[in-house]
């Protein structure tokens, strides 16, 4: 009897957890406080469900360690979201998602952690339905000052915005805002940070949504001082979208809101103010009088100033 207790004791402790599990209960319990704050009507209701799926992990739990045929079916078991990859970006930049159209980002919520925070957007399709895979796009992570620019194709609505202001209770940001775009099936919104952070990014489906996790870069200095060359600040507006369609071809062309508000588009950043006259020389050369540019000096985690 006693060598029975021994080898089942063995096969007790040889049995292997997958190590995506703790991940699978994790991303249960974000998303059920996420549908909580989409869907207020329903909350008890939601609540419950989540309640019972975070339940039947934990049932799993205990079935994986006493049954190994049980832990092979785990596969065929849907969860809450399926983890597609973990962005690897190069030189800030970094995309995914597929080719779809009729999206709607829809919600974006905010889980704030002792050292970091966990920031989750969402798609879903017009009608309300969950989306399977997440539409192509293209995050974008600059400095000075920090931010991290969504550029989402296939998608007709920007509902989360209304979750903007949620956000800017994270000790990390400072502002999110949405970018004016001419085409009617992208959305853009930039994420201001008010400090330098590490990130990590991963896409998920079933259904889809992007899951950014934010935390402090101690290794960044804010002090360092840069020169930007941009335009003049402009009121969202038929004059200010025109512009971008002017400065089309430049590659390191981003839209920035100012300090009073306004926005701006900023064509690069140099380290010292010499290479940054040069430079705007060139473009004056290139532009002529089809717009005004000038050499802005800040500090890394300032916002531009504005300039009429």
């Amino acid at each position: 009897m006693k060598n029975n207790i021994d080898d089942l004791k063995k096969v007790y402790s040889d049995i292997k957890i997958p190590d995506t599990l703790d991940d699978t209960i994790s991303n249960s319990i974000l998303r059920g406080k996420n549908y909580m704050k989409k869907n207020n009507k329903n909350k008890r209701r939601i609540m419950n469900g989540f309640i019972s799926v975070a339940a039947a992990v934990g049932i799993f739990t205990l079935s994986v360690n006493i049954s190994p045929s049980f832990a092979n079916s785990l596969e065929r078991v849907p969860v809450l979201g399926t983890l597609v990859n973990i962005l690897q970006f190069n030189n800030g930049r970094s995309q995914g998602g597929e080719i779809t159209d009729g999206i709607d980002v829809n919600f974006i919520s905010l889980d704030q952690e002792k050292d970091s925070d966990v920031i989750i957007i969402n798609f879903s399709g017009f009608g309300e339905e969950n989306q399977e895979v997440a539409p192509s796009f293209n995050i974008d992570y600059k400095e000075s000052p920090y931010t991290m620019t969504f550029s989402i194709s296939g998608a007709r609505g920007l509902s989360a915005s209304e979750y903007f202001e949620e956000l800017k209770k994270s000790k990390y940001i400072q502002d999110v805002y949405e970018l004016m775009t001419l085409d009617d099936s992208a959305q853009r919104f930039n994420i201001v940070f008010n400090q330098p952070v590490d990130f990590k990014v991963e896409e998920y489906k079933n259904p889809a949504y992007l899951k950014v996790q934010i935390s402090r870069d101690t290794e960044k200095v804010s002090e360092q001082k840069i020169y930007s060359i941009r335009t003049g600040s402009y009121e969202r507006g038929e004059e200010f979208a025109i512009l971008e369609e002017i400065l089309f071809e430049i590659e390191d062309l981003r839209v920035l809101k100012d300090s009073k508000g306004t926005y701006l588009y900023e064509l690069g950043q140099y380290s010292s103010e010499k290479e940054a006259q040069e430079k705007l020389k060139e473009y004056k050369e290139v532009f002529k009088d089809s717009l005004s540019l000038y050499v802005e000096e800040r500090t890394m985690d300032e916002v531009p100033q504005s300039m009429k």
